[in-house]
């Protein structure tokens, strides 16, 4: 079972301004980054989003009710290599990045 572990938000400079939410599981090396990133367990993953959301608003970031999340595998870079959640009904320049543990 996975776990959120920590929420970081960085300011991303992207043109189009879609806030994006990254999964990463803590002690993933590069190499194993590579291997797996194209077969997340976005399921697994979109389980966690309410927390997440909870969090963010608890540090003063206004989601929307019901915030919509659209997982895709080229959230982050147009070839495939970020995947993450694309948040459509809130803009923003905001990547939010969640390290997850196995519990």
């Amino acid at each position: 079972m996975l776990k959120v572990k920590e929420v970081t938000i960085s300011e991303s400079e992207k043109r189009d301004k879609k806030t994006i939410v990254y999964f990463w599981p803590e002690g993933e090396s590069v190499l194993e980054n590579l291997a797996n990133r194209r077969n997340r367990p976005y399921t697994e993953y979109r389980k966690l989003l309410p927390e997440v959301f909870k969090e963010l608003r608890s540090r003063g970031i206004n989601l929307p009710d019901n915030p919509k999340a659209n997982w895709s595998q080229k959230a982050g870079c147009s070839c495939g290599c970020s995947p993450g959640f694309i948040l459509p009904d809130y803009h923003s320049c905001m990547s939010i990045h969640v390290t997850v543990v196995m519990e």
